[in-house]
């Protein structure tokens, strides 16, 4: 039995400035998904935009998730750093928990898209 994945098209790779995320909304089947795309050089990560502590979302205005150094994803209320390789917490209240991860498809022509 194969599994047929679905996917939606969020952006191109270059849409996302180096070191800097970008918030989506998304519905699929009538759920709504929050997430963010953070990337640092060539490589493009996806997460849930939900605070892993508090269940809320991480940013306080549109596409404003990263520390002031640019170094890490951080929770706008809290203040919790996530690393942006792994979105493993690595400072706060949720110190040792993650950001859930996305699986997302890069295609040749740098288009990144969300699978589920």
């Amino acid at each position: 039995m194969s599994l047929c994945l679905s996917r939606h098209f969020l952006c191109f790779k270059q849409d996302i400035p180096n070191y800097q995320a970008r918030g989506f909304n998304i519905e699929i089947n009538q759920d709504k998904i929050e997430l963010l795309l953070v990337r640092q050089d060539a490589r493009v990560q996806a997460y849930k935009n939900h605070c892993p502590h508090l269940g809320i979302p991480l940013n306080w205005q549109p596409d404003e998730f990263m520390s002031l150094e640019g170094s890490h994803i951080q929770c706008s209320t809290h203040g919790a750093l996530f690393s942006l390789e792994d979105g493993h917490c690595i400072a706060g209240p949720c110190t040792g928990q993650n950001l859930t991860t996305l699986a997302l498809e890069r295609r040749d022509d740098n288009e990144l898209w969300l699978q589920f």
